[in-house]
């Protein structure tokens, strides 16, 4: 099992339950960013707009999970997420991790 994390603060987000991620993947955009808040979560779904419900047996979305165009990311290898921990924000759900290379 993996000790890697992925943590998010858009609690708006249909995916998102107590902080954590059941989207079972998610994708960061942000092609060029070069600062944190340049890049997004597009996997994000407003709560009010959907029918998803969090289930007990589903597991939580992990790093390696994690799908990124931001490659200028220090963490971005073959657009797959390699931190060991990642911060989506609650703002405007962008990538708290990303450390331009």
């Amino acid at each position: 099992m993996s000790n890697k994390n992925l943590n998010c603060s858009a609690t708006n987000c249909g995916h998102n339950n107590c902080g954590l991620c059941y989207a079972g993947s998610i994708n960061v955009g942000g092609h060029n960013a070069l600062t944190t808040s340049n890049t997004f979560c597009s996997s994000f779904v407003d709560q009010d707009n959907t029918s998803f419900t969090n289930c007990d047996n589903c597991s939580c979305t992990k790093p390696d999970q994690i799908r990124c165009d931001a490659i200028n990311c220090t963490y971005n290898e073959n657009k797959n997420c390699v931190a060991d921990n990642v911060q989506i924000n609650a703002h405007n759900t962008c990538c708290e991790t990303f450390v331009s290379r």
